[in-house]
């Protein structure tokens, strides 16, 4: 429901203007992509830092299980922390640039924002950390994270409500029975610093290991007055009981602090043959800034868990899952409306830009509990893996958002006059809600030969929404089902399909008879590996469809009348065939349409702005590009020197549902170096090695964020 909400605020604004890896213990000193998963098996692994190849050959969060990607009935999207640590990846979306069929745009410089087949992370898209619900964050931070999972499509089957279109796991770094201490000082461009630490302290005699990971950071940001400081820190124990029972606990705190980015205004500069609006980026300099003085993201971020997990006999494990998670967000943005022109003598002499001030103040907690049971067992010559759960939790959000107009500001000389931001009546807002959520699931991985198995389940929510200040109450009860199947032609080709469905409780702010969002999917793909599992490929095509879409209009807020589709196919490569080589790559054409979607729009007027319900359907999303590539390529040395090359390309992409406005293709090349002896690595990234100009996505339609240009960091790692 948390989710809801969020979206509800954002557009009542601008209509205004898996589980970690196994508890059982795992020699950290073994190489998983040598371990066998084997039907009837419930063990996890724990994946410790530098023992994972590239490439994984297991995944997690398709079934809760550890299922080989080989075996899934997935297109599962894995990014593991060898890739992280190349391509000097620090928050969320700098992983899932590597993952096919997601394009990954800032949220207006505060937040992860990614689009996955078409379909907005905000709105269709859900965030674990160790297989629980993450409330929205700024950036989801990478310095204790050791493997980016994602789910393709809808996840409902196991995660609930709101995952429409995808869902990621972080899966964070786990202690082991070693004791080890790493760590490293970063220095770049816009005056960067990071320090982070990893100290991992336990001895394979003892029962008890803990963990430490570290960070801290500053920078100045590319443009003017987007300076951002982030601290962090998760501390975590594992116990190990009996031999075949564990505890895992672990508690982490973030402090985030970054500046809003309201972008460059976009300029009315004509019409087309059809009459509609033509805009251009203003012509000025890419770092000028057009936010108000009040403008601030500050952000602190409690998790608190305990997992255990415990063999009951060789066919029965169960396992509990406890989470907390706590959001306290203050988040003030300056929303660019437009800019009109000012005439002179010689014609226009400058624009003037109109802004509003949007001020969300937002707590949200987290309280859930996941108890399951695994079952392994034959029914004849068929195999079952059976897991069963049920999840209970408690989610709340208390939020107040007001909108206030700023005063107007020159184009070409952005200085914020000392006026404060004047609230518009009547368009403030504020809840106070909890959803109470009771969820049994169910899902089989079943082996009816060495060349098909199946896997099957479901999910029944039972979701109790109140608000207490709209004194609005509403209860849903869904069903998310999940089948797919896999069969192997030969040892070395899998082909696969699946049929998935989802949904999302309707917007509390939504009018008329209300009905869940839905989402379904169908897959089909097919997987090949070669020399002796060296080099994969997957290939998939698929439909994913969301119906029952909110939409504003001209009462605000709104009535369901919203559909999208996206039709696409992906291509996904990894070679890892020794002599120090490994490269990974992905290809995704996606097809989006909005079927259903008519909109209000502002339109300024002598007399104040005016609402204009506009239909949009047969329009292409925002940020759904057609063409999405990247490639990622490593050469390591004997002497310890390792290059790696590579880049990413997004084909033109539009900023708003009205289409009047694109963004430019572009493709960036990116660069690395390092030198490892003794216990020290010295490496050197280097972003947008070519100065591509590019845009990303701004806040509202108004307005688009320039990219960096070329950048660079140097590392100076140690570890012990």
């Amino acid at each position: 429901m948390t989710k809801t909400f969020l979206r509800s605020a954002l557009y009542l604004a601008l209509a205004a203007a898996v589980p970690a890896g196994s508890l059982l213990a795992q020699d950290p000193e073994s190489d998983p992509q040598e371990e066998q998963v084997l039907q009837g098996e419930a063990t996890e692994y724990i994946f410790v830092e530098g023992s994972m190849p590239l490439v994984p050959s297991t995944n997690s969060i398709a079934s809760k299980l550890p299922l080989s990607l080989f075996l899934t009935p997935n297109n599962i999207g894995m990014v593991t922390s060898e890739l992280m640590r190349e391509q000097n990846a620090r928050v969320m979306s700098d992983a899932l640039g590597n993952v096919s069929g997601i394009n990954v745009q800032p949220g207006f410089g505060v937040t992860d924002y990614f689009v996955v087949r078409g379909f907005d992370s905000l709105s269709s898209g859900l965030v674990l950390t160790d297989g629980a619900p993450e409330p929205e964050a700024t950036f989801w931070q990478l310095y204790n994270v050791e493997l980016v999972e994602v789910l393709k499509g809808p996840g409902g089957f196991l995660y609930g409500s709101n995952p429409l279109a995808g869902t990621v796991n972080l899966v964070r770094k786990q202690p082991f029975a070693a004791q080890r201490i790493a760590g490293g000082a970063a220095f770049g461009s816009y005056s960067d610093f990071e320090g982070v630490l990893d100290y991992n302290f336990g001895r394979p005699d003892s029962d008890v290991a803990y963990r430490f990971n570290g960070l801290y950071r500053t920078s100045d940001g590319y443009r003017d007055n987007k300076d951002s400081k982030v601290a962090a820190f998760n501390p975590s124990m594992s116990w190990q009981v009996e031999d075949d029972h564990r505890i895992n606990a672990s508690f982490e705190y973030v402090s985030a602090e970054y500046s809003p980015d309201a972008g460059i205004p976009l300029l009315f500069t004509g019409v087309d043959a059809n009459r509609s609006p033509i805009y251009a980026v203003s012509p000025v300099d890419p770092k000028n800034d057009y936010n108000s003085q009040f403008d601030k993201s500050d952000q602190s971020i409690y998790r608190f868990q305990v997992d255990y997990e415990g063999a009951l006999s060789d066919r029965v494990t169960v396992r509990n899952k406890f989470y907390y998670r706590s959001l306290d967000w203050l988040s003030d943005g300056t929303l660019i409306n437009g800019a009109q022109p000012e005439f002179g003598p010689a014609g226009i002499q400058d624009y003037t830009v109109f802004r509003t001030f949007i001020a969300l103040d937002d707590k949200q907690d987290f309280l859930g509990n996941q108890a399951e049971a695994i079952f392994t067992f034959d029914t004849g010559s068929v195999s079952h893996n059976l897991l069963t759960g049920v999840e209970f939790g408690r989610y709340a959000d208390n939020f107040t958002l007001d909108v206030a107009f700023l005063a107007p500001i020159s184009l070409f000389n952005p200085v914020n006059p000392p006026i404060d931001p004047q609230p518009i009546p009547g368009q403030s807002s504020a809840g106070d809600a909890r959803s109470i959520v009771f969820a049994p699931y169910v899902i089989d991985q079943i082996s009816f030969s060495d060349r098909f198995q199946v896997l099957a389940g479901a999910r029944f929510d039972s979701i109790d929404f109140k608000d207490d200040l709209t004194n609005r109450e509403r209860s849903d009860s869904e069903v998310s089902p999940m089948f797919g199947a896999v069969w192997l032609p030969t040892n070395d080709v899998s082909v696969y399909g699946n049929y998935s469905r989802s949904f999302a409780p309707p917007s509390p702010r939504a009018f008329g008879d209300l009905e869940p969002e839905k989402s379904r999917q169908v897959e089909f793909g097919v997987k090949a590996r070669w020399l002796d599992g060296r080099a994969q490929a997957t290939a998939a095509v698929y439909e994913l469809e969301r119906e029952n879409i909110a939409i504003p209009d001209d009462n605000g807020f709104t009535q369901q009348i919203g559909n999208q589709r996206s039709r696409g196919f992906e291509l996904e490569m990894a070679f890892e065939p020794g002599s120090g080589f490994r490269a990974v790559g992905s290809y995704a054409y996606n097809d989006s349409e909005l079927t259903q979607f008519a909109e209000s729009v502002l339109i300024p007027t002598p007399f104040g702005f005016v609402p204009v319900v506009i239909d949009r359907s047969g329009n292409r999303p925002a940020f759904a590009p057609e063409h999405l590539f990247s490639v990622w390529g490593t050469k390591t040395f004997r002497s310890g020197l390792g290059i790696s090359l590579g880049g990413q390309y997004a084909s033109e992409q539009f900023i708003a549902e009205d289409n009047a406005f694109a963004i430019n293709g572009a493709f960036r090349l990116q660069a690395a170096a390092s030198y490892s002896w003794s216990n020290y690595t010295l490496s050197l990234n280097a972003q947008n090695l070519t100065g591509t100009d590019y845009f990303t996505r701004g806040f509202g339609s108004q307005s688009v964020i320039p990219a960096g240009q070329a950048a660079a960091w140097v590392r100076l790692g140690v570890g012990f």
